[in-house]
């Protein structure tokens, strides 16, 4: 579990968020107390279905690509 607090920037908005755990197919991060699962999918990164919140798909890239950013590879 990371402790490194990052921002997705979305719509002149910034969203902060913490990684939970991440994989080549699967990322949990925390964003303000709630939890989200993003699964990789043929089209790109996707809210799973088991989410009690569904993300806006701007927000979810905004993610991929701070989480790419800060260096997790395994989101590319």
């Amino acid at each position: 579990m990371s402790t490194e607090k990052l921002a997705a920037h979305t719509q002149n908005r910034s969203f902060y968020f913490t990684i939970v755990q991440h994989s080549e197919q699967e990322i949990r991060i925390s964003m303000y107390n709630t939890s989200y699962t993003l699964v990789k999918q043929d089209a790109g990164w996707r809210n799973a279905p088991t989410n009690y919140f569904t993300m806006a798909q701007h927000l979810i890239d905004a993610v991929i690509e701070a989480v790419a950013t800060a260096g997790h590879n395994a989101v590319l």
